[in-house]
């Protein structure tokens, strides 16, 4: 594992920000980190880039104990909010920190983060001209200056327009596809269910639930049914059976399942009942749902692409 974690807990003096955190995230993957603001990502992504310390529990990342400045190397971050000196040229801040990271060639190695980016041309404009996204741009650009095994995205794609993120979107399948493992905190849900082949949830500082996204996703399917004939009684069946059965203003049924192998045992059950059946449309759940259903949705700031 590129990061594991055991039992990570950080603590304000009696503010727990992360309660037990449990993490296992593989080399080579995009790895997805959820929550609601104020779940305790940020503090999580601090302790294991080396900013913080925890105040108990242990957890390594590429093979060193959380902290060790020898990996540093290795290793990008693109925090959530930054600021760079606004009378920078984008050329001058690559050229600033490829000195503090003692990159040999950096001509060769900006060039290549400009062009990943898309910012060729614009590097000789000062920072302080750029817009919003550009600005993202030329922040991702210096994370990925020393080519790391392992790059933590914190909102990479938070001041970008759909085509930035889309842009963005494409990058990271690159750097995956490169070998590089990154660490994605973003709560754009279908930028995430797009790239990540894992996903951790942490919800109040814990964490709710880890999975890969395929196993996450295919967990749950919603049947759509629009059929003439079902009786109250055949309702408050299916709600015993299925769980939560939505009905809807239209007369149509929404029911939670398992898999896709209760379609055919509903619909013959339905049949026997002497209901008649116009539709049924299966609908594998997304990540949005999925998350809302973990977390709950009530004052949830979640942005939607």
């Amino acid at each position: 594992m590129i990061i594991e974690t055991h039992d990570l807990t950080k603590k304000y003096g009696d503010k727990t920000a992360c309660d037990n955190i449990n993490l296992s995230v593989e080399a080579g993957q995009v790895f997805g980190f959820l929550g609601r603001n104020g779940a305790g990502k940020s503090t999580c992504i601090k302790m294991l880039t080396g900013l913080v310390f925890p105040t108990s529990g242990s957890g390594t990342v590429l093979g060193k104990p959380l902290g060790d400045v020898s990996v540093r190397h290795k290793m990008g971050y693109l925090p959530e909010l930054f600021r760079y000196q606004d009378w920078m040229t984008g050329l001058d801040l690559l050229h600033f920190h490829s000195q503090m990271l003692k990159i040999k060639n950096p001509k060769d190695q900006i060039n290549r983060v400009l062009k990943l980016v898309g910012l060729e041309g614009q590097e000789k404009y000062k920072v302080g001209s750029y817009s919003k996204g550009m600005q993202q741009r030329i922040g991702l650009a210096s994370a990925l200056l020393a080519n790391p095994e392992l790059i933590f995205l914190d909102e990479p794609t938070s001041a970008l327009d759909p085509i930035g993120r889309r842009d963005v979107r494409d990058i990271i399948v690159s750097l995956k596809n490169e070998g590089m493992t990154v660490f994605l905190n973003s709560h754009l849900l279908s930028e995430v269910e797009a790239v990540c082949d894992s996903v951790t949830i942490i919800h109040k500082g814990t964490v709710a639930k880890s999975a890969r996204m395929d196993d996450l996703l295919m967990d749950n399917v919603l049947l759509t049914i629009r059929a003439k004939g079902i009786t109250e009684p055949l309702l408050t069946e299916l709600n015993k059976e299925y769980g939560s059965v939505q009905k809807h203003a239209d007369g149509s049924l929404t029911v939670p399942l398992n898999d896709y192998e209760q379609i055919p045992v509903l619909a013959s059950q339905l049949i026997t009942n002497g209901v008649t059946i116009y539709e049924l449309t299966p609908h594998r759940e997304t990540l949005e749902t999925v998350f809302l259903q973990i977390v709950g949705g009530e004052g949830l700031p979640l942005e939607r692409s």
